[in-house]
């Protein structure tokens, strides 16, 4: 869906820039006709600011004109307590407007440009991104902030890294070894037992929801967080937990980093959240379950990596498969090593 001129420009003085434009630079340009629209790209105005234009349409609860509003008025929330994100422009007293966009109702968001995003992940960012998030949760649990939908990172119920059904597909193959299986499935019915259970009790309020390096800007003055499309309510110590395991296991390595440095990466990344918000009595309790729940069935370890579950067995390799359910148990099993607790020096 190519945005042409006169279309940015009606959008631009709905929000108050009359300026004309220089340049622009399209990010991602996505258009199903009838179904779906997504259009991400940045103009250069004549006195030279970079704005960030966002057009959206699609079926999904975060598309809805409302959810928008609500996460751009988180976003703002934080950059007014200090968390450095893009500020985001006002039309008509509304963050997200409406626009017709051929047979669609695009939702439209402008902000400021903030830099190009960081492209891989060191010890040292990961340790800046925990710091980063616990900030955000201390300042979110504090205003009592909500969003009123929830994430793609949910511990206790649906989330986006969680391919237990077909794992439970792949395991039905008569050569996979069913003992280490047998006891997966029986140890993910306990932790989840438990997890739902503490779930009510845990402090919960509104996240970013997205917090990886491709959101995240590094400069001179440090991290700079943009794109709050999967912002919602979430429990605080699994929104930490399966953040921070996604920014070590996926994100990727600078040249000649080796994958066995990526433990080091999620310890690196629980440093810096502990350190500035240590976990209370209730979320210490549960927090082991929910470690060793989704680190030991981590999803690419079973669909898409290469030496994945799902690729060994494509390639009838049941010695690899077995090897790694025994893994998985072996992790799942792990005894409580004091990590999550806050380290004081």
């Amino acid at each position: 869906m190519h945005t042409d001129l006169p279309t940015i420009k009606t959008i631009l003085r709905r929000y108050g820039f009359p300026e004309s434009v220089t340049m622009t630079e399209s990010f991602i340009d996505h258009w199903t006709p009838g179904k779906e629209i997504k259009a991400i790209f940045s103009v250069t105005l004549a006195d030279r600011r970079k704005l960030v234009i966002k057009i959206v349409h699609d079926h999904t609860t975060s598309a809805k004109q409302q959810i928008i509003e609500a996460q751009s008025r988180f976003s703002e929330a934080m950059r007014a307590r200090g968390i450095r994100t893009p500020r985001r422009y006002m039309a008509n007293g509304q963050f997200c407007t409406l626009l017709p966009c051929r047979d669609l109702e695009g939702k439209v968001t402008v902000e400021d440009y903030c830099g190009r995003e960081i492209f891989y992940i060191t010890p040292h960012l990961s340790e800046e991104i925990g710091k980063l998030m616990a900030k955000m949760h201390l300042l979110s649990l504090e205003a009592q902030l909500t969003i009123g939908c929830g994430t793609l990172f949910s511990a206790a119920y649906d989330n986006d890294v969680d391919v237990y059904d077909r794992f439970c597909v792949l395991c039905q193959n008569e050569p996979i070894d069913r003992s280490p299986v047998n006891r997966i499935m029986a140890l993910r019915e306990e932790k989840l037992s438990r997890i739902r259970k503490a779930w009510p009790d845990l402090p919960k309020c509104a996240v970013q929801g997205d917090i990886s390096v491709n959101n995240l800007v590094w400069d001179d003055e440090g991290l700079q967080v943009f794109d709050y499309n999967n912002a919602g309510d979430e429990v605080l110590v699994g929104d930490m937990v399966l953040e921070g395991l996604l920014t070590a296991f996926e994100m990727d390595l600078p040249d000649g980093v080796p994958e066995t440095s990526r433990d080091g990466l999620f310890d690196a990344f629980l440093r810096g959240y502990l350190s500035v918000r240590p976990l209370n009595p209730q979320e210490q309790a549960v927090v082991w379950d929910i470690y060793t729940l989704w680190h030991g069935l981590w999803f690419t370890r079973i669909v898409y990596h290469k030496q994945s579950l799902e690729k060994v067995i494509g390639r009838g390799d049941w010695v690899a498969a077995n090897g790694i359910l025994t893994g998985i148990v072996s992790d799942m099993e792990r005894v409580n090593d004091g990590r999550f607790l806050a380290q004081h020096p």
